[in-house]
């Protein structure tokens, strides 16, 4: 009988050991990413952006001792130099080039992609609008939406999953825009969108677009003119009509001003902050405290690779998958 108990109780010691290791394996296989929010970059030298940009790369999936900045990505950076805000979808008085103007006051719109280097994609609507009512009233609330609200890494299935609140639908001809500056930076250089794998209802501004063939990545930061502001705002670029999309709001069953309000409650780009401190100040972040896989949404299922497959149905050297709640 003691012998019947003790190999039961050994049976039962190695059921609970492998219980663990396994618990502890999924926990090592699945990793929270903390979403930082912007900071102003303007006015900001090169080596400081790229002193910031290293700080952040260090903490993120992406992680490496020997890591510089790509110059092609972040060379054509200019010392001193405004960056557009927030903001920087309201131009004034847009119907007057003299006047034509785009903010640079306050949070910088692409330190989202510098100070994020784990979110290999990010979604940006690369046009100005015009600070007239009937605009500013819709899009008031684009800015936040350009922030990412959760994100997770799942490594076995090399898989970043980012979560965002559902898009307006914008008025117009215009869309919105994948912008892949950090895969580019970590060299990634080809991007696919699956449509097999994607649920989101969207359109394509273009027929040729990244759902029909593999597109080659291009994305920088120049020193361009598109802010109006007299020498010019480091931003980023390039506008490509086959990286763009509009959401089928229809489809998708929600309306704007839906959206707005639930976007004014829940995406905040203020509201947190935690420690990590650069040149003396510290940025503000959503902190995800739990390492549960992000809920399942309507998604954009994208696909990256370092060099250039044969078919975009390849195994992915990198997977995105853009959730919207």
């Amino acid at each position: 009988m003691k012998k019947l108990l003790s190999t039961f109780i050994g049976i039962i010691a190695v059921i609970l050991f492998t219980s663990i290791i396994q618990t502890e394996t999924q926990a090592a296989d699945v990793e929270n990413i903390t979403i930082n929010s912007p900071i102003n970059l303007s006015y900001k030298s090169k080596q400081e952006i790229y002193n910031i940009r290293k700080s952040y790369v260090e903490k993120s999936i992406f992680a490496k001792p020997d890591y510089e900045p790509s110059e092609e990505v972040f060379g054509g950076i200019v010392d001193n130099k405004p960056w557009i805000s927030m903001d920087w979808s309201f131009a004034y008085d847009y119907n007057n080039p003299e006047n034509y103007v785009i903010e640079t006051n306050g949070p910088s719109s692409h330190s989202r992609s510098l100070i994020n280097p784990s979110l290999p994609v990010f979604i940006d609507y690369p046009f100005a609008i015009p600070r007239v009512p009937e605009y500013v009233s819709e899009y008031s609330i684009m800015p936040l939406l350009m922030v990412p609200v959760k994100a997770v890494y799942y490594k076995p299935q090399k898989e970043v999953d980012i979560t965002y609140k559902k898009l307006i639908t914008p008025k117009g001809e215009g869309g919105y825009q994948i912008n892949a500056i950090n895969a580019r930076d970590m060299g990634y250089n080809y991007i696919f969108v699956d449509k097999n794998k994607s649920t989101y209802n969207i359109k394509y501004i273009s027929n040729d677009n990244l759902s029909t063939s593999i597109k080659e990545l291009t994305d920088f930061i120049h020193l361009g003119g598109s802010c109006k502001v007299s020498g010019g705002c480091n931003n980023w670029s390039i506008t490509r009509e086959d990286l763009q999309f509009r959401p089928v709001e229809e489809v998708n069953n929600t309306k704007s001003e839906q959206n707005n309000n639930q976007a004014v409650k829940q995406n905040n780009y203020t509201l947190q902050s935690h420690s990590l401190s650069i040149n003396g100040s510290s940025s503000s972040s959503y902190t995800q405290n739990s390492a549960a896989p992000t809920s399942s949404g309507p998604c954009i299922f994208i696909k990256l690779w370092k060099e250039k497959p044969s078919s975009p149905y390849n195994e992915a050297d990198l997977n995105v998958k853009l959730i919207f709640e």
